[in-house]
């Protein structure tokens, strides 16, 4: 049998390179034999050194690291705040124009670690979607968690750490242009920028499993009840559901005191 070639992006800066080296070290354990990984690492700017060290977890693999500095003054007129919230936030929607052999890649941020493989995802019926990513929570006035844009008339919200994009789509529809649109359009509104933007500007969206994001609060408590986000999740997901995520993770999205 052939491998399934997975193109995977992962951004990150200099603040963050542990975390980012166990992240993609998961992603590779968690591979099956027949699965290469195609690692795409997008930075603001690395020493030598550093790219040296990332390209040595793959080192003896299948697997492969490329690595592409970004120019964060395409950003300008963007919304950004500091630590986990600079122009970085935005390099994950440069993947069509970046990755322009591709026809899908799969993006994730690296507060993550991987308990099972993706290569699924690439082969997966995406129903003319441009993006596919996991439903955080029901869209509407009442939400608890994520913000509200009476704009925004799609049933959910979806979360933006874990993304299967078709890259043919989302180059055909100018998702990238429409994102940074809706971007500069609401830039006093916006408070999860990636997150808040995409939902505005992508409004076709294919729901992943929860499988796909584990948050912390559900994987650690021992009732999902109890755990801190339950409240809000419970209204998309079902007890049955969550507690199969739990059980059997594929990601786990540790953006917490874990």
């Amino acid at each position: 049998m052939s491998p399934t070639i997975v193109p995977i992006v992962f951004a990150f800066d200099g603040r963050v390179l542990r975390p980012a080296a166990v992240a993609i070290r998961s992603l590779i354990e968690a591979a099956l034999e027949d699965t290469t990984y195609e690692i795409h690492i997008l930075h603001p700017g690395f020493s030598t050194k550093i790219n040296a060290a990332f390209a040595d977890i793959t080192k003896e693999t299948r697997h492969t690291v490329t690595f592409h500095k970004i120019d964060n003054n395409q950003f300008k007129g963007l919304p950004s705040g500091s630590g986990s919230w600079t122009e970085i936030v935005y390099y994950r929607f440069l993947i069509p124009e970046l990755l322009t052999e591709c026809d899908r890649a799969i993006y994730s941020d690296i507060d993550v670690y991987f308990k099972g493989d993706l290569s699924s995802l690439i082969e997966l019926d995406m129903k003319g979607a441009p993006i596919g990513a996991v439903v955080g929570e029901v869209n509407g006035p009442a939400m608890k968690c994520h913000n509200y844009f009476p704009e925004n008339k799609s049933e959910h919200i979806f979360m933006s750490g874990f993304l299967l994009m078709n890259l043919n789509n989302m180059r055909d529809e100018r998702i990238t242009n429409r994102i940074f649109e809706a971007a500069r359009i609401h830039s006093k509104q916006l408070r999860m920028y990636d997150l808040d933007a995409l939902n505005l500007a992508c409004k076709n969206m294919l729901p992943l499993p929860f499988e796909y994001c584990v948050l912390e609060s559900i994987y650690e408590a021992e009732y999902i009840e109890n755990a801190s986000e339950y409240c809000w999740l419970k209204d998309y997901y079902s007890n049955e559901e969550l507690s199969q995520a739990k059980m059997q993770p594929i990601i786990i999205h540790y953006a917490g005191p874990m």
